[in-house]
């Protein structure tokens, strides 16, 4: 009988224990890791964040691509020549080997083949003076009444190596850089000879039909006085104004 209470007894022992140890063994459990997180996703920002940063970035540079834009439509566009004609109405500075310096006027017709090419025809007028006229005249017995006048005739082909700009108060103005080369004729009492000439000049643009332009050239020609014949430099520096026709580009 007290084999069969003890062995009831443990049963009801064993019987209760069983849930406490089960809890036991749960709550003593190791737990699961938590999943492996990816390296990039720290690095990568959120992607609204990301839009946000592309739309400034554009909003930047088009504000920026507009500015230069507005800049530009402000400045004047090229002075065209080409196929246009050039009238040219110009007066400076006359300087003889022989003779002293003194005035000259003239003009010249230009047609410009392209931007950088153009003809030229042109002619000028000056008088020949001498600071020590009298003398000069005692000794050569040239210029003794007989006119003092002096024309010069010039055909030239012109080149424009350089277009350039530059800023003049607050607007841009556009000017050439050109040389020109060419022949033509010098007509006076102690020539009457073909002359070579050559140069340089610049030319700067106003609105479509007008510019300012200088040159300087030099005729180089031969002058005979009594019967002595010499070869001459002559340089002339003038400063006029051309008009371009059509007058619309």
């Amino acid at each position: 009988m007290v084999r069969v209470a003890l062995s009831t007894i443990a049963a009801a022992l064993l019987a209760a224990g069983t849930p406490a140890l089960a809890h036991a063994e749960e709550t003593t459990a190791p737990a699961p890791p938590p999943p492996a997180k990816d390296s990039t996703d720290d690095a990568a920002p959120p992607a609204d964040a990301k839009a946000g940063a592309d739309a400034c970035i554009d909003e930047n540079v088009k504000a920026d691509l507009f500015a230069k834009r507005k800049q530009r439509t402000v400045r004047e566009r090229l002075f065209q020549q080409t196929n246009r004609h050039e009238v040219t109405l110009r007066g400076g500075y006359y300087v003889s080997d022989l003779f002293d310096g003194t005035w000259t006027a003239g003009a010249g017709y230009t047609y410009h083949m392209t931007e950088d090419l153009g003809v030229e025809a042109s002619g000028a007028y000056t008088r020949l003076t001498s600071s020590g006229g009298p003398e000069l005249e005692r000794t050569f017995e040239v210029l003794n009444g007989k006119p003092r006048n002096q024309w010069y005739f010039d055909a030239d082909l012109v080149w424009v190596p350089a277009h350039a700009k530059m800023r003049l108060g607050g607007s841009i103005t556009h000017f050439d850089f050109f040389v020109a080369l060419g022949g033509g004729l010098v007509d006076s009492a102690i020539s009457q000879n073909l002359a070579g000439n050559g140069g340089f000049g610049l030319k700067f643009f106003y609105g479509q039909w007008f510019a300012i332009r200088l040159d300087v050239r030099d005729h180089v020609f031969r002058q005979q006085l009594l019967s002595q014949v010499m070869l001459v430099n002559d340089l002339t520096t003038t400063i006029g104004a051309s008009f371009f026709f059509p007058l619309t580009e």
